[in-house]
């Protein structure tokens, strides 16, 4: 299948796109964690004559790697939250097409899936998926997504161009991965070093021999999914909008621009899980009791 977005990179470039003012956002958290070790390291180093980087040598660098990965973090949920910050403001969709192209734009609404993809590690149908991979201390992400729709309350829709977008959300929980899944990761384009590393891992599991699982987990946006999008407005032509006659029909587009990627942030709380959250609420409560009708005065 033919994918709009897909990219598979090494984590620590994951973040590489970040405007300026928040990589230094991402660096001030990697500096804070990488400085509080090295004063231990010193500490500790005088202590035991050196024999510290002998010993945890590893596991050092895994804490360094680790104010790497935490300055990500930080920089991912910092930019969530000032997403109505980046765009010229926030746009109704109903106005969208009113709206100067090349303006960048911070909008929300349902996502509406035109064609939808499989993920990774079950079966599940998605428009975007993105996998993170972890093994032997190096991480690796994967994203595909193809173009979708975004509908809002009184039905008005707007076309979402994926490519070159970036999907903002929590890093998911890492568990080891299905075997199941296994052939779909490794058709991946996985940085070299991490190819090797699970190419190993896969034969020692087949021969027996004690190894290291490949860890992963997987964030999906799915039809229905409620998200903020920032991304620059231009137009298409779309035969399915109603015009006036001798008018071109046009359809309001989102898409990444040359400054910035457009920019896809999942709503923490979709409506798809306060309504399931709702309904099992209602569902646990008792059966309502019929109460009678109170005499007239």
């Amino acid at each position: 299948m033919s994918y709009a977005l897909e990219r598979t990179l090494p984590a620590t470039q994951d973040l590489d796109w970040l405007p300026t003012h928040l990589k230094a956002v991402r660096w001030t958290v990697a500096g804070a964690i990488w400085t509080a070790l090295g004063g231990t390291l010193i500490a500790f180093a005088a202590i035991t004559k050196g024999h510290i980087f002998f010993v945890w040598g590893k596991g050092i660098g895994a804490v360094a790697l680790g104010g790497y990965y935490a300055g990500d973090r930080a920089a991912r949920a910092i930019l969530r939250g000032r997403l109505s910050r980046i765009a010229r403001g926030a746009a109704d969709l109903r106005m969208l097409s009113r709206e100067a192209d090349g303006e960048v734009l911070h909008v929300r609404g349902r996502v509406r899936a035109k064609e939808t993809i499989s993920a990774l590690l079950d079966e599940q149908r998605c428009v975007y998926r993105r996998v993170t991979l972890a093994l032997s201390g190096q991480r690796a992400v994967h994203e595909a997504a193809v173009d979708f729709s975004l509908v809002d309350d009184s039905g008005e829709l707007v076309t979402v161009q994926v490519e070159g977008a970036r999907l903002l959300v929590k890093d998911p929980k890492l568990v080891p991965a299905p075997y199941e899944a296994l052939p779909a990761l490794q058709s991946l384009e996985l940085p070299p070093r991490f190819a090797q590393t699970l190419a190993k891992s896969v034969q020692r599991r087949d021969q027996g021999k004690r190894h290291e699982w490949v860890r992963a987990g997987e964030v999906l946006l799915q039809d229905g999914d409620v998200v903020e999008l920032v991304g620059y407005k231009t137009r298409v032509a779309d035969q399915s909008v109603q015009v006036l006659e001798r008018e071109t029909p046009m359809r309001a587009v989102l898409r990444s621009g040359r400054e910035l990627p457009l920019l896809i942030s999942p709503i923490e709380e979709s409506l798809r899980q306060l309504a399931a959250a709702a309904q099992k609420r209602e569902d646990a409560l008792p059966p309502a009791t019929e109460q009678k009708a109170l005499p007239p005065h």
